[in-house]
């Protein structure tokens, strides 16, 4: 019995107007009124993850950060948080400097850049976050930050990617929730990690849960979880994470994997079918 739903939101749970449709919101109730907590596990600030979970009615406890923080959707308390070292901070610095790329960091869920460029990036975090300009980043006291975003052409970013792993090999985590970011965090940190963690102080078993994403920062989630369903529109990499990949794209394959494996009535018949995967995929 699926207990715990832990969802992305870009591209998973949200639409690409950034919405979820009534037809899910209503999908949700129905799930949550048969004692199915919706979790939000996103790369997003919290702002962003509390704007959502409001969207949704959703309560109780959020993966922000791409899983370096967990915060409870009342009031914010942060049960965990982990951020980038400030040496790894100064070297990614220096490195968007010498290179011309466009960075982002998170002062205390207020969004920093040197120079705001919605061209580069227009975050969907500033829709319910403040933002603040400082110039340049190295001439001001670095403070600390969940995670660090670098915007680039999606055709170089497999190699950024690459030097920067190999630059802070054992240091960073990176992954990606669009084809243009490299969103770079502290090496222990990933929305896998951030699960586990939250279904210990909610007392979940990891078959009691299924995940659902669409890009690589999920990948940890889903190998987390005890069914692991990827959206229509998944990459192509974590759709082999997947026990099952829906057929709808973004919340319409939410949605479908809500009521296959939730609100149907064969609901219980059709997870067994996949409960055999879960120990392979650890």
């Amino acid at each position: 019995m699926i207990r715990l739903i832990a969802t992305d939101l870009d591209n998973t749970l949200l639409n690409k107007d950034g919405r979820v449709p009534p037809e899910t919101v209503a999908a949700l109730s129905k799930a949550e009124k048969k004692g199915v907590t919706v979790t939000v596990a996103t790369g997003r600030s919290f702002a962003s993850a509390r704007g959502v979970a409001e969207m949704i009615g959703g309560n109780g406890l959020a993966i922000c950060y791409n899983g370096s923080q967990i915060r409870r959707l009342a009031d914010g308390l942060v049960l965990y948080s982990g951020c980038v070292d400030k040496d790894v901070q100064r070297g990614i610095i220096e490195f968007v400097h010498e290179r011309g790329l466009y960075l982002q960091m998170y002062d205390r869920d207020e969004i920093v850049v040197e120079t705001l460029r919605l061209d580069k990036h227009n975050d969907p975090d500033l829709h319910f976050a403040s933002h603040r300009e400082v110039g340049d980043f190295l001439k001001d006291p670095l403070f600390d930050t969940p995670k660090m975003m670098i915007a680039a052409d999606p055709k170089e970013v497999p190699a950024l990617q690459a030097e920067l792993e190999e630059m802070f090999e054992g240091r960073i985590f990176c992954a990606q929730s669009e084809p243009h970011l490299i969103e770079i965090m502290p090496a222990s940190v990933n929305k896998g990690t951030a699960l586990v963690a939250l279904c210990l102080e909610m007392g979940i078993r990891r078959e009691e849960v299924m995940a659902l994403g669409d890009n690589t920062n999920d990948m940890h989630l889903l190998q987390a979880a005890g069914l692991a369903v990827a959206v229509g529109n998944a990459v192509p990499a974590l759709k082999e994470y997947a026990d099952y990949v829906c057929e709808g794209k973004r919340s319409a394959g939410f949605r479908e994997a809500l009521e296959k494996f939730v609100l149907a009535p064969d609901a219980e018949m059709a997870l067994a079918e996949w409960e055999n995967r879960v120990a392979p995929r650890m």
